[in-house]
């Protein structure tokens, strides 16, 4: 067998199941350290020369849009000081997101050792009790979604080049360095945080099948098989289960909070980043039902294309982690089952009573400390949605200011666009 294809059916625990993300997370310069097995097994986290230069590298390209010359290309766009202070704000957000980003993960660069020494026991405990964990399907969708999110940010980069060379041709905008440079810059920061956004989800669907696995686990052991208790070696063997499954969950949860801790932000930040481009997507396909000129054909295009992209990682986020959230609250129930149905051997109830117990302490959430990433951040019924919120709020407000304000935004544009109608007819 060749060593391609060895690698691909030897993935044989957490560690080896991650190398992927991490590489490229290293690469683009927000996983700054290395993690590596010593002889004895033991994970060790050690920062070296070739880390700190990806680093380096990196944080010099982020730091610098303060000196370079070309920021000021914002400020000859032809529209609202306001819109124009905004999208500076955005580019200098995204640049200082993935520099404090990268420089957090290497400052819990132990916890992250932590985090996988953790489900790596988990795995060894749930490997020991019941079988292995398809640590090669969770490695194939992690490669997946990565070569996925690959496909279609290039998918992206062709259609928004071809929209803007239609666009330059019909507006006769003038090509200068720094125009070009603030595109590139934009295309480099949204491919760094669409990655890191990806690489989160791919995480947490690894969570989510070990909590599923445990689940189906304690389903069949103490719901489906009820085998004679009063016998002492049956008992004894359902109070270890009942132990290792204890471990199993506190383990997950403990590796899903410190997952959380490490790499939120760059999906909290995606989140702004959704409701941005989903407002100047509205406003844009509301102007081109009245106005169909080829700058706001342009315009649509540019945001409602990077609008489906944020909004279908975004299901996918908050679809994980409710996921989680309801496996968690699955275990509970199952639980809650087998002590119902459980006979009168004292270890085992006293086992299932101690387990119960101790998941009211627990639950697997995936929170930023601010919100949960389930479905009650983008729809709720009784306490009011905060992406759909944020998304009515501000589209009213952007509307106002195109309403009251002379040249805000999609207004400049058409305005541009009539001018130079006029200059070269």
């Amino acid at each position: 067998m060749s060593p391609w294809l060895k690698y691909w059916f030897n993935i044989g625990s957490f560690f080896e199941t991650i190398q992927p993300n991490v590489r490229v997370l290293r690469w683009c310069g927000l996983f700054p350290f290395s993690v590596s097995r010593s002889p004895a097994k033991t994970l060790r986290s050690e920062v070296k020369f070739i880390d700190i230069v990806i680093f380096t590298l990196w944080q010099s390209f982020f730091l610098q849009m303060f000196y370079a010359a070309w920021p000021r290309v914002f400020f000859e766009i032809p529209v609202s000081r306001i819109m124009t202070l905004i999208t500076l704000m955005l580019y200098l957000l995204g640049g200082v997101n993935c520099s404090v980003s990268g420089a957090l993960v290497l400052l819990l660069r132990k916890r992250f050792v932590r985090m996988v020494q953790l489900v790596e026991e988990a795995d060894q405990v749930f490997d020991r009790l019941f079988g292995a964990i398809q640590h090669s399907k969770i490695h194939l969708v992690s490669v997946a979604l990565l070569l996925g999110s690959f496909l279609v940010q290039v998918l992206l980069l062709v259609s928004d080049g071809v929209v803007g060379k239609t666009l330059i041709n019909t507006t006769r905008v003038p090509q200068n360095n720094r125009l070009q440079a603030a595109f590139y810059y934009y295309y480099v920061i949204r491919t760094l945080h669409i990655t890191a956004v990806t690489i989160f989800i791919a995480g947490l669907y690894g969570f989510r099948e070990r909590l599923r696995a445990l689940n189906e686990q304690l389903r069949v052991c103490f719901l489906e098989k009820r085998a004679p208790e009063q016998l002492p070696e049956v008992a004894n063997e359902m109070v270890r289960r009942i132990q290792g499954l204890m471990e199993i969950y506190s383990q997950l949860c403990d590796a899903i909070r410190i997952f959380c801790t490490i790499f939120v932000w760059q999906p909290v930040i995606f989140c702004a980043s959704l409701i941005v481009s989903a407002v100047f997507a509205v406003l844009a396909i509301g102007h081109i039902l009245s106005n169909p000129v080829p700058i706001v054909l342009a315009i649509t295009i540019v945001y409602t294309t990077i609008t489906v992209l944020y909004a279908s990682l975004f299901l996918f986020l908050v679809k994980l982690g409710n996921d989680l959230k309801k496996e968690g609250k699955q275990t509970a129930v199952l639980v809650h089952k087998a002590i119902n149905q459980s006979s009168k051997t004292p270890a085992v109830v006293e086992r299932l009573l101690l387990f119960s117990r101790h998941l009211q302490h627990q639950m697997p959430v995936v929170s930023c400390g601010l919100f949960c990433f389930d479905w009650t951040l983008a729809l709720s019924v009784g306490r009011g949605s905060v992406i759909i919120s944020a998304l009515a709020t501000y589209s009213v407000i952007l509307i106002q200011f195109e309403l009251g304000v002379p040249r805000f935004f999609i207004n400049a544009m058409l305005h541009m666009y009539a001018d130079g109608n006029t200059k070269d007819p």
